[in-house]
């Protein structure tokens, strides 16, 4: 056992992938198969699901001789090759075991036989062993052992990845555990593994073909269950050919190009899809499970959908990545995602790839012509006839024997107001859709309030419109729905947001200063300016102001419109008017004063939705806060779709700075504001906005930079 734990212990990392052929139920009622399993050069563990006619290890791999070096199983039994001879040590190939190979060359395993029960129970004993992989798809390893925990040690692959306990915690550094390949276990104690075996398949899984390994989606669509996609199934042939009773599945790719199929599916003569069948409803070349609809149907399809007036509109997918433009009509709200892979003339030519589609029924409509739906893409109806049968046309399948689900709502949508929307009045109806896809009548419980996550104020409401009474001014309300339906289903809503109009200063409306008009915002208590100061004589970006009695400004580029537009930019020392006071009156209008650090903060905490007045984070340094920024910047101006909410009228405008280089920086992407200090410190607590934040930034700016200035009333509400 040490010998063999020392192989195990140097084995390196390979490549290993396996296909899984076409399977059938042979004579014996067993299902065969083939299996395929690259052998990369050097160590790998190998297993494989196919129980092979002969299970004699030298005749399973006689194809192999040339590039193998050995095979060794968890017994240290051996095949190998002694002078000139094979010999085999081992016996037959068993499927719950895995085996160590040694190659010498790269090559690939063909196994061909019945598949093995996946879950066919594999002892497992204490100590070292390598076991087989039964299942024909990826499992994640934790859940393969989870009933084994208790007496597991670990689980590894070739590549040394494991499955191991670190701690009171299973990791799981193997992630799925892979047909073809054999696995290293460690066991405390004796057990039994099972693989879990396949889960109950619900309508919107996506579904495995085990006959050539390929995926398709499903979707509920009333009460039948349709695949999304096109088959793509068989074996490509020309498209000057006719089909055959071969038992081998033949389809046509559009212009004899497979990616065409990989694209649109296969294209199908009406006998080859029914497998040589008349009978409505058949399986044909549809997996098992699954069945060609029929006429009647595809009736139902449409029917549901409101009629084969609008029905294609509902069912093609939306754009025109694939459909050709105007793609009328089409919105794919049923998911159906119908493609246009045009059809194969029953006198072999290719036709109308990209505009139109055509779907086969398993209904004749006579001995030489079958009934079919079409779709186009100047249209949004379906179109509704008969065909040849030598036609090749595309393939949906429908569920056998589905038993619908009741499904929920669809999530509450269409808000009015708008999420984040500002300057709502104090009188506003709340308004919502919401449908469901079964048609079940709906009840909604309301949630509305000034909290992130509002209470509930109504239950069981038939109506969608709420009057939720008079608001306050300048408040954010959030609100969301939950709807109901008769089955017992729910869909909850996204919480949305709007703001109360902003409310100017009592009494106080306007302030003219200097000439100049400035309107008043009240914001929580504060009284604030609702425009950033201009006042001054402009001085060229390269001059610095001094302390001459003169109110000295920076414009933007200095241009003085930028002035008029987004406000002077002043160095700090000139904005406090060279009295370094926290609170100073500074540049601004008798009776307000230079915000303090601490005011932002009250405004800061005031307008973020997460964070209010008080929280620490407002003392950090950098990013700070939620949605505070958000709410402050104005709705235009902001490059890049960085607009704000100005859910409370602060209004700022993104009027950049005079860097101390000198320079200027950031116009329509930033906005800074100086506070009011002592000065005893050479930077100040500035704020900015980001067009491409939420939060407010506070950093400790050199105070020779010119930055816009807010004025804040000295008086609180």
């Amino acid at each position: 056992m040490k010998k063999f734990y020392t192989i195990v212990l140097i084995i390196i990392a390979f490549i290993i992938s396996q296909q899984v052929y076409p399977q059938k139920e042979n004579s014996k009622g067993r299902i065969s198969g083939e299996q395929q399993i690259v052998l990369s050069q050097g160590f790998s563990f190998i297993s494989s699901r196919i129980v092979a006619e002969n299970p004699d290890m030298q005749d399973i791999l006689q194809n192999n001789l040339t590039n193998l070096g050995f095979v060794r199983n968890t017994g240290g039994l051996m095949f190998r090759k002694i002078g000139p001879i094979w010999v085999n040590g081992i016996g037959d190939w068993v499927n719950t075991e895995g085996f160590i190979f040694k190659m010498n060359n790269a090559d690939e395993l063909t196994i061909i036989g019945d598949v093995i029960d996946p879950q066919t129970p594999i002892e497992l004993s204490t100590g070292y062993q390598i076991i087989g992989y039964l299942p024909d798809q990826p499992l994640n390893t934790g859940e393969v052992f989870q009933d084994v925990l208790e007496n597991l040690g670990f689980v590894r692959n070739t590549a040394g990845l494991m499955l191991r306990k670190i701690g009171p915690t299973w990791i799981n550094g193997i992630g799925d555990m892979q047909p073809g390949e054999g696995y290293l276990v460690k066991m405390f104690a004796d057990d039994v593994l099972i693989y879990p075996g396949p889960s109950a398949f619900t309508c919107g899984d996506f579904i495995t073909d085990p006959r050539d390994g390929q995926t398709y989606n499903s979707i509920q669509i009333g009460n039948q269950c349709w695949m999304t996609e096109n088959l793509n199934i068989g074996t490509l042939i020309s498209g000057s050919e006719d089909m055959s009773d071969d038992s081998i599945i033949e389809k046509y790719c559009h212009d004899n190009n497979t990616v065409n199929c990989d694209e649109y599916g296969g294209l199908y003569q009406w006998n080859e899809m029914m497998q040589y069948s008349t009978t409505q409803g058949i399986q044909g070349i549809c997996p098992t499970g699954w069945n060609i609809p029929t006429d009647n149907e595809w009736t139902i399809l449409t029917d549901y959908l409101g009629g084969e007036g609008v029905a294609g509109g509902k069912m093609k997918e939306a754009g025109t990545t694939h459909w050709s433009s105007p793609n009328s009509g089409a919105t794919n709200e049923s998911g159906f995602t119908a493609l246009p892979g045009g059809h194969r003339h029953q006198y072999g030519s290719f036709f109308y790839l990209t505009t139109f589609c055509y779907f086969w029924s398993s209904s004749e409509y006579s001995s030489n012509g079958a009934r079919y739906r079409g779709l186009s893409f100047s249209y949004g109806q379906v179109n509704n006839g008969s065909f040849h049968k030598d036609y090749g046309f595309s393939v949906r399948c429908l569920k056998d024997d589905f038993t619908p689900i009741n499904r929920p709502p669809e999530p509450p949508a269409s808000p009015d107001p708008e999420n984040g929307e500002g300057n709502q009045p104090i009188e506003v109806d709340l308004s919502w859709t919401c449908t469901d896809p079964d048609g079940d009548p709906l009840t909604y419980d309301i949630y509305f309030g000034t909290e992130a996550i509002p209470p509930q104020v109504v239950t069981g409401q038939t109506e969608t419109i709420h009057d939720p009474g008079v608001l306050e001014i300048s408040t954010v309300y959030f609100w969301k729905i939950v709807a109901h339906d008769d089955h017992g289903n729910m869909t909850e809503g996204p919480v949305w947001n709007f703001f109360t109009i902003s409310q100017s200063c009592p009494g106080i409306p306007t302030v003219t200063y200097e000439g100049q008009v400035y309107n008043t915002v009240l914001i929580g208590n504060q009284c604030w300016l609702k425009e950033n100061l201009n006042i001054g004589t402009m001085i060229d970006y390269v001059e610095e102001p001094s302390d001459n009695g003169i109110i000295e400004k920076y414009c933007y580029d200095n241009n003085a419109e930028n002035c008029e537009i987004y406000g002077g930019l002043y160095f700090w020392s000139e904005a406090m008017q060279y009295i370094m006071i926290p609170g100073a009156q500074g540049i601004c209008p008798s009776g307000w004063h230079i915000p303090t650090d601490d005011e932002w903060k009250i405004l800061e905490g005031t307008v973020d939705s997460q964070y209010h007045v008080g929280d620490t984070i407002w003392n950090n340094k950098g990013h700070r806060g939620y949605d505070a920024g958000l709410n402050l910047k104005s709705v235009f101006g902001w490059n890049n779709n960085g607009n704000g909410t100005d859910g409370y009228g602060f209004s700022a405008l993104p009027g950049g700075c005079r860097t101390y280089n000198p320079g200027f920086g950031g116009l329509s992407e930033r906005s800074y504001f100086w506070p009011s200090g002592d000065g005893s410190r050479p930077n100040a607590w500035g704020r900015s906005l980001f067009y491409n934040y939420n939060d407010v930034y506070r950093s400790d700016w050199v105070t020779d930079h010119g930055f816009s200035v807010r004025c804040l009333k000295n008086d609180n509400y």
